[in-house]
């Protein structure tokens, strides 16, 4: 008889689905049954076509549903695990991680892991209260970067250090790299001119993103680099102040904004050069698409991105424009054969540390040690 396992979510923005798809993919198909469950969110036949678990529950629950006490969804849990004797459950966020804490009271969970995606989660010192009154013995946290993992066990320090790990993000190559858009293709979708080398930005476009320190590093640049040009796809609170900007600088030919892509990472070949100006960054998986793409990096210094970057790519300061603009300019100079170096260079590591055959092995090295090898 195959062993149940709940992998429980928030919702099904692009990123998770991806996310619980890697995690879906840990447990063959022959000893396991996976469900996966979405807290919010109407039922979509594309997200459960999407989704590669053998069954996917929309629970469909409001946002004031899952505040504060979040009782109904506490009890919509606690019959499905009744019913389907989870072995494993494997929750992403907060508010999972809470509402099945809850339900580990009342039946039996061998093992409960929580994943964390963002730093300063579990600041909150209402938040330290309920999970030390709740926390079990089968209980896991993990970060998905040292720098978020560092971050937990500093808030949570009732609990022992090693039942907080590390499990990174990784990339589906199998899935992903079929659906990346060829060179020509993707500029032309994008309206993009064979002869300019582009520089590259994907992501929400708000504060801690900080597009603002790229578009001027990119105006830096651009009297030396004529053929350079800059393209960001994303939208969000400050789309309107990064384009007045563009303006004032005098950019408003040279800096693109294509707005919300729906899998903006297949357009990722259009660029030359892939630059992340963050402030703030838990993992930052983006850099995982970019390098699937086979580009040149630029990223900044900052929380789990030296992490995923390793040796490869160039690392700046945050909001280091005079750094940022000189690691432009300079991946500009390089001849085509040299962007292609340093983009290979940065696909074999992606291949190397982070994709579904080493994040399989991490995860059950991980299980073997603390003592739950018996649920393999």
């Amino acid at each position: 008889m195959r062993k149940n396992i709940l992998i429980l979510g928030h919702d099904y923005t692009t990123q998770f689905v991806d996310i619980f798809n890697q995690y879906t993919r840990l447990f063959d198909k022959e000893k396991y049954a996976v469900t996966v469950a979405y807290l919010t969110g109407e039922p979509s036949e594309e997200i459960k076509e999407r989704t590669l678990a053998e069954n996917v529950l929309f629970l469909n629950f409001s946002k004031s549903a899952i505040r504060n006490l979040k009782i109904n969804a506490i009890k919509t849990l606690l019959a499905l695990t009744r019913e389907l004797s989870f072995h494993i459950v494997i929750c992403h966020r907060y508010k999972p991680t809470y509402i099945m804490m809850w339900v580990a009271r009342f039946c039996n969970i061998p093992v409960l892991i929580s994943v964390m995606h963002e730093l300063r989660t579990m600041t909150s010192f209402k938040r330290k209260c309920l999970l030390a009154l709740l926390i079990r013995k089968n209980t896991l946290f993990a970060g998905v970067s040292n720098a978020v993992r560092d971050d937990l066990r500093k808030s949570l320090w009732f609990l022992p250090k090693d039942r907080i790990v590390t499990l990174y993000n990784v990339i589906d190559v199998e899935l992903t790299e079929p659906q990346l858009l060829d060179r020509k293709t993707a500029r032309l979708a994008l309206d993009l001119s064979e002869e300019n080398i582009i520089f590259g930005n994907l992501g929400r476009l708000v504060k801690n993103k900080d597009q603002a320190s790229l578009i001027k590093a990119f105006a830096e640049i651009k009297p030396n680099c004529p053929l350079a040009k800059l393209i960001i796809i994303g939208s969000g609170v400050l789309e309107s102040s990064l384009k007045q900007l563009t303006i004032s600088l005098q950019l408003s030919n040279d800096v693109i904004f294509t707005g919300f892509l729906t899998t903006g990472y297949r357009y990722m070949k259009a660029f030359d050069c892939f630059v992340l100006s963050s402030t703030q960054e838990a993992f930052g998986r983006v850099l995982l698409e970019a390098m699937l793409a086979k580009l040149p990096i630029i990223a900044t210094k900052v929380n789990g991105i030296p992490e995923v970057m390793g040796k490869v790519g160039a690392l700046t300061e945050p909001k280091n424009i005079a750094e940022l603009a000189k690691n432009m300019q300079h991946i500009y100079a390089l001849s085509q054969q040299d962007r292609k170096t340093l983009g290979d260079e940065a696909y074999h590591h992606a291949l190397h540390s982070f994709s579904i055959p080493t994040f399989h092995q991490t995860f059950w090295e991980m299980i073997s040690s603390q003592g739950f090898n018996h649920l393999r």
